[in-house]
């Protein structure tokens, strides 16, 4: 699997294990993670299976308080309820941190979200792959067509200004990918709204970080339109200094949820930061 550019051997080999080791492959990912860039190492210190244990029983939980038989539900224009955006989520339960994880909590939620994040990334095989999709919850895989607007709900620099059509299939959009990371990986949970996000009005959005960081995994760097700081426009998952993890429709040749080299625009139309973790 080539994600990176060439110097990102190491990091594409341990997250191809990760991926190995989550669809039942036998594989030992308890190691080193390489930025892409610059060959340092980035380490999770936590036990691996302290972080991923539960995923098959969370799994289980309902994904929204909508019965699953309302999913697909249309209107009599023929479209999806909720304005296409499909059912709501529910709000998951708040894991313990698990004994003999290794590390102290703060870093195991840190590197929760890391984890559960890394579970979506869009690549062949991938049973849980999403694409940039405006949707709410990544269980919802309507087989047709759905409709919902970009504005004001999440004007993704990718997405068109209007109600659009988006192909069939599973997926989650910058915001709605941040908002079901945290409530899945940690019962954390706040709106999809990206802009609700940046102001803090969406729910517990933890700690303001200013734009010059420092971050640390699992923080949210809100982005602006390239010109327009008066808005947030765009949220990633942050790694370490090199890497963050987002939904797009296609940046850096790479569509849906990735992880993507944090250069460009990722770094300099960053507003600012939440870190949901305390």
């Amino acid at each position: 699997m080539t994600v990176w550019t060439p110097g990102a051997t190491l990091f594409g080999r341990i997250l191809l294990a990760f991926f190995a080791a989550a669809w039942g492959v036998v594989a030992d990912v308890c190691g080193e993670q390489s930025r892409a860039d610059t060959a340092s190492v980035y380490h999770f210190s936590c036990a691996w299976a302290s972080l991923t244990a539960d995923f098959a029983d969370r799994d289980n939980l309902p994904q929204s308080p909508d019965p699953p038989a309302e999913w697909y539900r249309t209107d009599a224009d023929g479209r999806y309820v909720n304005h296409g955006w499909g059912p709501n989520a529910d709000a998951l339960p708040a894991p313990a941190v698990p004994q003999g994880a290794g590390c102290d909590s703060a870093t195991w939620r840190r590197e929760r979200i890391v984890a559960v994040s890394l579970r979506y990334v869009n690549t062949p095989g991938n049973p849980l792959a999403l694409q940039y999709r405006h949707h709410h919850i990544p269980g919802w895989d309507p087989s047709s067509t759905t409709y919902a607007g970009a504005v004001p709900e999440n004007p993704d620099p990718d997405a068109p200004p209007d109600s659009t059509a988006w192909a069939a299939g599973a997926g989650l959009d910058c915001s709605n990918l941040t908002a079901w990371v945290y409530n899945y990986g940690l019962g954390i949970k706040f709106g999809g709204n990206v802009h609700r996000q940046w102001e803090g009005t969406a729910g517990p959005m933890g700690l303001r970080i200013s734009a010059a960081g420092p971050f640390e995994p699992g923080d949210l760097i809100f982005l602006h339109p390239n010109g327009d700081q008066s808005q947030a426009s765009h949220v990633v998952i942050y790694i370490d200094e090199e890497h963050i993890i987002d939904s797009r429709v296609n940046a850096q040749s790479l569509a849906g949820v990735q992880v993507r080299q944090r250069r460009g625009w990722y770094r300099d139309a960053v507003l600012g930061a939440w870190r949901p973790i305390d």
